[in-house]
């Protein structure tokens, strides 16, 4: 059994949960704190949309939930509820633009128009 290759989502959700963690330490100011989720939330939906039908959409989900996580326990500065909306409405907004083509993915066929 090699530990390495059997516990990557445990290894890697731990990593982000203190990833979030830090970063929303690091932040003191409410409004850059905001920024900062939305774009991890438009990340969150560009992986989303690019993982869907490609790989298991599991893991993901958990080690996303463990960086909102943790983002979410360290945000003394800002509204936990609205860090939760901007998060949300970010990764619905940039997966409803790569489901429309409106944003593409680089290695697409339509990239260059």
């Amino acid at each position: 059994m090699n530990i390495e290759t059997e516990n990557w989502v445990e290894n890697f959700a731990v990593v982000f949960i203190v990833l979030g963690f830090l970063l929303s330490i690091l932040i003191r100011s409410p409004s850059l704190n905001y920024l900062a989720i939305i774009l991890s939330g438009a990340l969150a939906g560009r992986q989303f949309y690019i993982k869907k039908y490609q790989e298991p959409i599991l893991p993901f989900l958990i080690i996303t939930f463990f960086f909102l996580l943790g983002f979410l326990l360290a945000s003394f500065w800002s509204s936990r509820l609205l860090v939760l909306l901007f998060f949300f409405l970010a990764a619905y907004l940039s997966y409803t633009l790569h489901v429309k083509k409106i944003i593409t993915i680089f290695k697409s066929e339509n990239f260059f128009k």
